[in-house]
């Protein structure tokens, strides 16, 4: 179906989520170097190899209990109490999730640390939200820590896996991950930003279930060796783009390793690739990630519930 010369196409993943491709033609390129790898631009497809022992796949869930306001009679800052979970799915023949956590903050903007805060459930136990802050007051800044708060929790998982493992796979960038004695791999299943240059993006879409780009170095303070791997296609209708991830390795540990998990990732990601019957964010949303989700989620306890815990116990506060 065309409208005049566009061709329309659809982002595959459910319409109740951002979208997985959110490039913009008028954004400029983050300036990398395209030819640490090769001095050639072209798909690589890696050689057969033995498959990997022990996989971890990390990944982490959060959700806002209730948006604060709060005043003391001259100011008024943002806040937010929240929950977030964190785990692992263990792939070694068999798949299975562990190494739960659950946590629970009251994140608040510019600057103010409040105490923490507990909200008694059904009389039989308690719920701690511990206190973290924000040096912005706006509205997103207590999201913005809410995330923090989990991010960091995943990164030091995947830190502490990194060592019993073949490679872990930590969904998201590793903007968090400070250490880690084994190799992990950020696994980008939205396309978020520009990267490469026309000529050289236009290999995303001609790459093969199975094939990557070559290495690039994404610069800065902790430089990045990044890659782009398809793990699946898409049909016709979606986005020529759909199936295609980034990933990327801290640039510390070396371009030999960063070329070994850029291997292992082509030969082995697309096995974990999950489809629209099971996942609105397929293929991009891994099986092992969608079913930790599921799992983490429910850890975190009954939203309703929490809701009128944190209620009555505002209610309480306010008649007290």
């Amino acid at each position: 179906m065309t409208s005049g010369p566009w061709s329309l196409r659809l982002d595959p993943w459910g319409a109740e989520y951002e979208g997985s491709i959110q490039l913009s033609d008028e954004e400029e390129a983050v300036p990398v170097d395209i030819r640490v790898e090769s001095a050639a631009w072209a798909a690589v497809r890696p050689g057969p190899a033995p498959r990997p022992g022990r996989i971890a796949f990390v990944d982490g869930v959060r959700r806002v209990e209730h948006r604060l306001l709060i005043g003391n009679g001259e100011r008024t800052v943002f806040g937010l109490l929240g929950s977030f979970g964190v785990g692992a799915v263990l792939v070694d023949g068999g798949a299975r999730v562990g190494h739960e956590t659950i946590g629970r903050v009251a994140v608040a903007g510019g600057g103010l640390k409040l105490d923490p805060f507990v909200a008694p459930v059904d009389g039989r136990a308690s719920l701690l939200f511990e206190p973290r802050c924000e040096a912005e007051n706006t509205p997103v800044a207590p999201v913005e820590g809410l995330q923090k708060a989990m991010r960091t929790t995943e990164a030091g998982l995947a830190a502490r896996l990194s060592a019993e493992v073949d490679v872990v796979f930590l969904d998201g960038p590793l903007t968090f991950l400070t250490a880690a004695r084994g190799g992990v791999v950020g696994f980008v299943k939205r396309l978020l930003r520009n990267y490469l240059d026309p000529s050289a993006h236009a290999l995303l879409p001609r790459l093969e279930v199975g094939e990557r780009t070559p290495l690039f170095l994404i610069p800065g303070r902790e430089p990045r060796y990044s890659w782009y791997v398809r793990i699946a296609r898409g049909r016709p209708i979606e986005s020529a783009l759909t199936g295609v991830v980034r990933l990327e390795a801290r640039a510390a540990r070396g371009l030999d390793e960063a070329k070994a998990l850029a291997d292992l990732s082509a030969r082995e990601m697309h096995r974990f690739a999950s489809d629209a019957t099971r996942d609105p964010r397929a293929p991009q949303n891994l099986l092992p990630i969608g079913g930790l989700e599921a799992r983490l989620k429910h850890l975190l306890g009954d939203a309703a519930v929490i809701r009128r815990a944190v209620e009555a116990q505002l209610h309480s506060e306010v008649t007290a």
